[in-house]
């Protein structure tokens, strides 16, 4: 099992959700928690966010990254598609 932990950036956004968006997110991490890097709506990212990760989650993405010795996974932002990359 991996550790989860959220940055206060994402911890803000997350805070502004509906409770059904939140009830999603929950889900997603606590498949994180179990196989960060494999899944249907995982994928790694290149370019400037090399070595991190997206989760898909509807219209929002999670962005984090995975510390494989510590067994830790750092969730960087949540944010609509259109504004996770930019940051």
């Amino acid at each position: 099992m991996y550790e989860v932990f959220i940055s206060r950036e994402a911890e803000k956004y997350y805070k502004k959700l509906n409770s059904d968006m939140k009830r999603r997110i929950n889900r997603c991490i606590d498949v994180l928690s179990k196989r960060p890097s494999t899944g249907s709506h995982i994928r790694k990212l290149h370019g400037i966010l090399k070595n991190k990760y997206r989760y898909v989650v509807g219209t929002l993405r999670i962005v984090y990254e995975i510390n494989e010795k510590n067994k830790t996974v750092e969730i960087r932002a949540i944010r609509s598609r259109g504004d996770v990359y930019n940051k």
